[in-house]
């Protein structure tokens, strides 16, 4: 505990303005770290002994056997800085509308009892049919709070790789591509989600971390991490020499690395991430104008990435620049965020088993020329338009292993066609919106300024949240009395009044109108993207069979398809806003989306014969719609393509019950249905997203 000991020495030492003495206790480490002392010195921690982040810095003397400390914690930045720590570390167990999981002590308790995690099958039914064989069919939860972000990542089930953990750790981020290699200083157990015994990687083991970016392809842009245990023995995620090709080993050794030297009850355990990630403590300051300076990137790929294409490329003459002796451009705010919320390469292809560390830095409908351009077929693999991310409906995971594989499914079509699994792309999404035109940087939104009632002084919140919890009468509340900060008269806090006047509610209620609205469009395509599916894999089962179906147009089909995936992916499941970020971009992309989609079902159906079969027996049991539609032809009487329209006089449905004799058209009690899948499944219900509950239409 000696460092939160020094913690206090240096809040002393600033009250008594002890700056010089500071200067004369670092002016040793200058003798090797000439240009970070001199940073520190004209920094506002500049009263900063180099031993408050790096314990045994007095004893080293650039003796490289006398091992000093590099703290990556949250609570070294405390106790000078409370306010930012209290709000970072705060747990707000809290879920919106189309975003986040409440935790085990959530005030807003789930619907129909379920667990505290927060599924993706609970807004998207058929998501597991639409990435079959991808390992997020195991388990895809929304995320919780930054501050329980490393926590999260090691409980969950589903594989791990070596590259994510740069997201969910400070340390490793910054280490990886250091050219150095890391020592674990205590013996860690590690004994996540994934992994089916525990491993105890043992004190002294060493980590290097890097990524091969200039690489012969295919080995271009590989992650690389080799670890040596203290007897020798060497695992490593790519090809090399006496050592073991074994994730388990490299991921448990890459977490220990994080966890090693933290206290049992520390913070950081629970989050990863430290105020380093995104701050130079070298660098602390302030401009002329009292706008903060020492920000910084450590994700290396960000960085490669803002050094080839720019920090915004699809800006002209977009900047690259990034120092941390000034304040913020907008676009270097958003690239702070960019180091995690962002679309990346990652993992180890199915195809091609290549683990690739790599940002696209590009809009989703930019994905597939990216993919094509940087990770095209190769050897056994050249037939493919590219060898990541997946194939689908093919391995352990695939919908032809289930139910063994622990995987549900609801109407899976496996097509066998490499397609995208995009990330979080939150800053790409935002680039070129309406919000993005009026320099408004995420933490605007995520990280308003808060008033603290004891004596008006502002800080920024490091809450990183929604707005709309911010704006949330109960979350804002429970925020605001912890931390004594104040609210409006309407009892919230508004990001919003930042730059809009006027009643900021009906922004509230506008934003959830735009949510709404991209989340219908999206269940719209995600039903097209089902369609194309059967569609698709109809027209394959018949050439398998050897009957005549017109491969250019089975070849079009599966480029529609990809185009429409990558898109829904992309900017509604894997994009954290429903569209909000960039309304009118996702909302453009969705009706391409469902064009696509609509068209990759449509070329199928037409490789197979003069068109689209409507003939009774299909082997599937699933009847797809033709024009014009006869009930006669269906096998069973029921097209499971259509909803029953209550008042048009068809028998849509075909169950023989037509309009309001129809039992989907009859009353029933809305009120029943507590989650909206299942109120929106019912003809005469709604599901009301303001109020969270299902109504009478």
């Amino acid at each position: 505990m000696r460092h939160k000991i020094l913690i206090g020495l240096v809040a002393m030492a600033a009250t008594l303005a002890l700056g010089a003495t500071a200067q004369a206790l670092n002016e040793e480490c200058a003798d090797c770290h000439t240009e970070r002392v001199a940073d520190l010195g004209a920094s506002s921690h500049s009263g900063l002994v180099c031993e408050t982040c790096h314990e045994g810095a007095g004893n080293h003397g650039g003796d490289m056997t006398k091992k000093t400390t590099v703290h990556f914690d949250l609570e070294v930045c405390a106790g000078c800085h409370p306010d930012q720590y209290g709000t970072y570390i705060y747990g707000d167990d809290w879920k919106t509308t189309y975003g986040g999981s409440p935790g085990p002590d959530a005030v807003n308790p789930l619907p129909g009892g379920m667990t505290y995690l927060w599924n993706k099958l609970n807004d998207f039914a058929h998501y597991n049919d639409i990435i079959d064989g991808y390992g997020f069919t195991r388990e895809y939860n929304e995320e919780r709070s930054h501050n329980v972000m490393i926590q999260d990542h090691y409980d969950i089930t589903r594989g791990k790789k070596d590259t994510c953990l740069q997201c969910k750790s400070t340390k490793l981020a910054y280490y990886w591509d250091s050219g150095q290699t890391r020592e674990i200083l205590n013996d860690v157990t590690v004994h996540a989600g994934h992994m089916a015994e525990a491993v105890t990687v043992p004190k002294g083991t060493t980590v290097s971390m890097y990524t091969a970016r200039d690489a012969p392809y295919p080995y271009t842009h590989e992650a690389r991490v080799l670890v040596t245990l203290p007897n020798g023995t060497m695992y490593s995620s790519f090809d090399y020499p006496g050592a073991e090709n074994n994730g388990i080993w490299t991921w448990a050794a890459v977490y220990a690395l994080t966890v090693n030297e933290l206290s049992a009850n520390s913070p950081t355990r629970l989050s990863g991430n430290g105020c380093n990630h995104c701050h130079d403590p070298h660098k602390a300051n302030q401009d002329s104008e009292g706008r903060p300076t020492g920000f910084r990137l450590i994700r290396k790929s960000l960085i490669y990435a803002i050094e080839n294409n720019g920090i915004n490329p699809y800006e002209p003459g977009s900047p690259i620049a990034f120092d941390g002796d000034t304040a913020l451009t907008m676009d270097e705010g958003i690239a702070l965020c960019a180091q995690c919320h962002v679309e990346y390469v990652c993992g180890n292809s199915p195809l091609d088993k290549i683990d690739r560390d790599f940002f696209s830095w590009a809009k989703a409908a930019d994905l597939e020329t990216v993919y094509a351009n940087n990770f095209p077929g190769w050897g056994d693999y050249s037939d493919r338009k590219y060898v990541q991310d997946w194939v689908h409906g093919t391995g352990g995971l695939s919908s032809p292993n289930a139910p063994g594989n622990g995987v549900s499914f609801l109407t899976p079509y496996p097509i066998e066609e490499e397609l995208i699994k995009s990330q979080h792309p939150e800053a790409e999404t935002y680039w070129g919106s309406r919000h993005y035109g009026n320099d408004a940087a995420c933490f605007v939104c995520h990280m308003p300024k808060v008033t603290k009632i004891s004596d008006g002084t502002t800080f920024t919140s490091h809450w990183i949240a929604s707005p709309n919890k911010y704006m949330d009468l109960v979350p804002a509340e429970a925020f605001a009395t912890t931390f004594g900060v104040e609210v409006d008269r309407t009892g919230i806090i508004s990001p919003c009044g930042e730059c809009h006047g006027g009643k900021l509610s009906r922004m509230k209620d506008k934003a959830t109108r735009i949510q709404d609205g991209i989340y219908d469009d999206a269940l719209a395509v995600e039903t097209a993207l089902v369609e194309s599916l059967a569609a698709i894999k109809a027209a394959k089962d018949a050439l398998a069979a050897g009957g005549a179906v017109d491969t250019d147009l089975l070849e079009a089909a599966t480029e529609d398809h990809r185009a429409a995936h990558v898109r829904w992916e992309n900017l509604v499941v894997s994009e954290n806003s429903m569209g909000f970020h960039n309304p009118s971009e996702v909302g453009t992309e969705l009706g391409n989306a469902l064009a696509l989609a609509k068209s990759a079902k449509n070329n199928a159906e037409d490789a197979v014969g003069s068109g689209p079969a409507c003939t009774d027996g299909d082997s599937d049991g699933y009847f797809v719609d033709c024009e014009p539609f006869d009930c006669d032809d269906a096998d069973p009487l029921v097209n499971p393509d259509a909803a029953e329209v209550c008042d048009n006089g068809i028998d849509d449905d075909c169950n023989g019950l037509i309009d309001t004799a129809d039992p989907a058209c009859q009353a029933v009690d809305c009120s029943v249905f507590e989650d909206r899948t299942s109120c929106r499944a019912n003809a005469t219900c709604s599901w009301d997203n303001k109020a969270g509950v299902c109504v009478t239409k």
